[in-house]
């Protein structure tokens, strides 16, 4: 576009459609990267492996104070069996690697089956499996294997090992050195035409994986009884099916545990109510024998005072017994070898906190330990660990039972002191009632003894018939038919974002780094500098552009700056243009030919100098053969300037001095006494002198040639000057290097103006020129 005026300084602030312009510009790079983004994500979509989310929620009881499993058995006016159960320990539970590894198993999950198609793979499960394998040994290898199974008749299939193939017949055993198995068929046979992959899982491998991220157990809300049990899987049946089998085996090995606890007290009730039995049958006995013999004898009035406290002496000297005989009972029962591994029955009716806390630890660590010999052996260090507390727990029981029945003896040998003291004042009652009494004393005992056992083995035999899990499955396992993952939402919006952001980073990035002159306002820190004009990028490789008659962009161009020109100095009966640039390569001696040739058309005898005494190519870009010029002139080999001008053949009244030979001292050439002639000459007989110089960035030739220059044309080139070079040109400005100095834009194409315009006509910027 060309400038505005020339007598307007070069400033205008960059506002917001400036800096949106080369992105707007650039818009096909959006639509590249957003599409190649959006491609991205929808093949990334199309071939990554949903995952579907799968939940359950589960109610469990929080039993802080521990009497969660003494009020389903028969013995919780005993406060036995105290246990702690909280939330946050049956988290753990169910997320413990023993419970998910027993509900792997449970479900054969230890072979997958995959449907290859292609590029893509699908895993199959249950109904669509066509192939089922029962595994009998697997070894190390056998789990990086990838297998491939094809069926080819009703009876046999093919087995592919790598390279390798072998054709079997169904339910036949496969042998190989690392693994051993069978092939039957699947649900899906009708599909076994198809290539199936098959895959070897370790299921402890894959309980610990679960165990540590991918089971997730947490409460609804915190403090809460409720847990919400999730995870992910990319075959969503599955995933309700093992979510499923978690919960069952829980309860389960709950109501087991329960179970052995109840089991184990019935055992201990039936061989105490066999010795009572015996013993209540002797008592019962001995009466009737007495009674045959002796008859029945009344007590006396003044001997029941006596009697009365003799009785109760002797119910508490009874009931003193009745803990000694528990207590060798216990000590009998943790002696012997065969209970070595069994657990503690109930302590009965002792009620010491620390003995009922070692009976529970000793009771647990019995169940731990026949729960983990279900899937180890005894030369497991975790077993020989457990065996080894549970020795050390009997010790420390013993220990206690020993020092409960000192204090028991010690109260036993008590009352019966105070029962002798008692039980000498009713000997003046006859021996008979007293042998009578005696015997009924032992008799009820026994009995009450007998019936509280026998009342308390249906009770427990009872619960265990009734026993349900202590949890409550609130919401059963169920999957969202929507992925968790990949989320198509979110990647597609990441993708977009992606696709915009990328070339808008290219871009913003490049124009940050990107020190070259983009647009006029780049002067903007240099205040009153004049414009004179910009011209058009030009797509023709010639140098001559301005053609008589012609109007194409940059010929009107070109008469724009011709009429800036006139506007600077009309009185000037001289007009001598200086044309320079701060480096090679910006347009100068094309700027200089066709400068000229605007001129010549106004008929005005227009003489252009070549001054670049360095590296001349004017005279090579106009087609013109080199002769006698101005070094030869200056040096002093030739007087006649007339000999020295050529015409330019193709346009009227355009007149060149050519450089001539290549002087060794060009710089101190230029400052010769010569120069004043040289250029009274030309003002003589030309009407317009354009004097084509070196590049000030390069060489100091321009500045002395610039005391014969009325005005000063200073080119800048876009996208090629550098912002940093406008130091050169400012500091010619401050100081006034040159008279009356302007600047003319060279190659602006449309990256740097939409369109070049001046008086009511806009020309499109089509034509262009490097």
């Amino acid at each position: 576009m060309a400038a505005n005026s020339i007598s307007k300084p070069a400033a205008h602030s960059e506002n917001f459609a400036d800096k949106l312009m080369p992105y707007l510009k650039r818009w096909y790079l959006f639509l590249i990267t957003f599409v190649i983004c959006m491609g991205a994500v929808w093949l990334y979509i199309d071939f990554a492996i949903p995952q579907y989310k799968i939940t359950s929620t589960l109610l469990i009881p929080d039993d802080k104070k521990g009497d969660g499993i003494l009020k389903a058995t028969a013995f919780s006016d005993l406060n036995m069996f105290m246990e702690t159960k909280t939330v946050d320990n049956e988290m753990e539970i169910l997320r413990s690697r023993d419970l998910i590894y027993t509900a792997l198993k449970k479900l054969n999950l230890d072979v997958a089956y995959f449907d290859i198609q292609g590029l893509k793979t699908r895993e199959l499960y249950a109904e669509d499996v066509p192939f089922k394998i029962t595994i009998k040994t697997l070894g190390k290898l056998a789990y990086r294997k990838q297998l491939k199974l094809k069926g080819l008749s009703a009876g046999t299939f093919r087995l592919e090992d790598g390279e390798l193939s072998w054709i079997y017949r169904y339910g036949q055993q496969i042998k190989h050195k690392d693994y051993s198995f069978i092939v039957d068929k699947g649900p899906a046979f009708s599909n076994a035409d198809r290539l199936t992959q098959i895959q070897f899982k370790n299921l402890h491998q894959q309980a610990a994986s679960y165990s540590a991220t991918k089971l997730n157990v947490n409460p609804v809300v915190k403090e809460s009884n409720t847990l919400i049990l999730s995870l992910l899987d990319p075959v969503p049946a599955r995933g309700v099916d093992i979510l499923t089998t978690i919960i069952t085996t829980y309860n389960i090995e709950n109501v087991q545990k329960k179970n052995v606890t109840a089991i184990n007290t019935i055992l201990f009730i039936d061989k105490r109510l066999k010795s009572m039995e015996q013993d209540l049958s002797t008592a019962e006995g001995g009466i009737e024998a007495f009674k045959q013999q002796n008859g029945t004898v009344d007590a006396s009035s003044d001997a029941q005072l006596n009697l009365t406290k003799s009785t109760e002496y002797n119910q508490l000297l009874d009931a003193s017994n009745v803990q000694l005989g528990i207590i060798r009972s216990l000590e009998k029962y943790l002696s012997s070898s065969s209970n070595q591994f069994s657990v503690v029955p109930s302590t009965m009716g002792l009620k010491d906190p620390v003995l009922n806390t070692l009976i529970s630890r000793f009771n647990d660590l019995q169940l731990e330990r026949n729960r983990m010999l279900n899937s180890a052996n005894l030369s497991n260090p975790l077993v020989q660990n457990l065996s080894e507390q549970i020795a050390s727990l009997r010790v420390n029981i013993k220990e206690n039972l020993a020092n409960i029945k000192n204090g028991v003896v010690i109260e036993n040998n008590n009352l019966k002191s105070n029962y002798q003291h008692y039980d000498s004042r009713v000997r003046s009652v006859p021996a008979l009632e007293r042998g009578l009494l005696q015997r009924s004393r032992e008799q009820s005992v026994k009995t009450t003894l007998y019936q509280y056992l026998l009342q308390k083995r249906e009770e427990t035999a009872l619960s265990l018939s009734a026993t349900i899990p202590t949890s409550q499955l609130v919401d059963k396992p169920a999957y969202d038919s929507t992925p968790e993952y990949p989320k198509q939402s979110l990647l597609y919006l990441c993708g977009s974002i992606v696709g915009l952001l990328l070339p808008a980073l290219f871009i913003y990035v490049r124009e940050q780094f990107n020190v070259k002159v983009k647009d006029s306002s780049s002067l903007n820190y240099i205040s009153g500098v004049k414009i004179l004009g910009e011209l058009s990028h030009n797509e023709v490789k010639s140098p001559i552009a301005i053609e008589r008659g012609g109007n194409s962009v940059i010929s009107e161009l070109f008469r724009y700056i011709r009429t800036n020109l006139g506007a600077v100095n009309p009185d000037s009966p001289h007009k001598v243009m200086l044309v320079t640039s701060c480096m090679k390569g910006e347009g100068k001696t094309f700027f200089s030919i066709n400068l000229g040739l605007t001129l010549a058309m106004l008929n005005k005898k227009v003489l252009i100098l070549e001054f670049d005494l360095r590296k001349p190519d004017l005279l090579q870009k106009l087609g013109i053969e080199q002769q006698r010029g101005i070094t030869d002139f200056l040096q002093g080999y030739t007087d006649e300037l007339n000999d020295c001008i050529q015409p330019y053949d193709n346009a009227e009244n355009l007149y060149v001095l050519g450089c001539g030979s290549l002087p060794k001292d060009p710089a101190e050439l230029l400052l010769d006494e010569r120069m004043d002639m040289l250029f009274e000459w030309a003002k003589d007989r030309f009407d317009y002198l354009i004097i084509d110089t070196s590049p000030v960035g390069a060489v100091a030739d321009a500045f002395s040639l610039a005391q014969y220059a009325d005005q000063s044309i200073y080119l800048v080139r876009y996208n090629y000057t550098s912002t940093h070079q406008l130091d050169i040109l400012r500091d010619i400005y401050d100081n006034e290097k040159f008279k009356n100095l302007m600047v003319v834009f060279n190659d602006a194409k449309k990256e740097n103006r939409p369109a070049y315009a001046y008086g009511g006509y806009g020309y499109a910027a089509e034509k262009s020129r490097k």
